[in-house]
């Protein structure tokens, strides 16, 4: 096994491109990877800032991975599950992984801090709700 090695560093989001991704190529969520060992010199966390614009979702999808959550702008709607949460600045989920969610923007702008505990956002993989059983 090859050894990572991290160092501290600064990351700032204006140094970050913006961009697309769905793997149903139907969405228009924007998303700016801060850390992610391939291209910054960190390991073992992966965290970025998604932006939702009006009427933007994130389809329903799981992680093998847990993720985290965090609100930094807006109002939204969470399914977690079957549950569905109220999403407002200041709101931490935790997604256990296997856990299908689905972050849904109404008006205005939708911002949240995202978190993996990952290498790498490449090591991440999205699977579609369809792939999971709900009995």
């Amino acid at each position: 096994m090859r050894s990572r090695m991290s160092r501290a560093t600064r990351i700032n989001i204006a140094d970050r491109p913006p961009h697309l991704w769905d793997p149903r190529e139907t969405s228009t969520v924007t998303y700016r990877t801060l850390l992610s060992g391939d291209e910054t010199p960190t390991h073992g966390l992966v965290q970025g800032i998604a932006t939702l614009r009006a009427g933007d979702v994130e389809a329903a999808h799981w992680h093998d991975i847990p993720e985290t959550v965090h609100v930094l702008e807006g109002h939204g709607h969470a399914r977690l599950g079957a549950e569905i949460l109220q999403m407002r600045p200041g709101d931490t989920f935790f997604v256990p992984a296997g856990c299908v969610h689905e972050w849904r923007n109404g008006e205005g702008i939708l911002r949240f801090l995202y978190s993996f505990p990952a290498d790498s956002f490449a090591e991440i993989a999205y699977h579609p709700e369809t792939n999971v059983s709900d009995s």
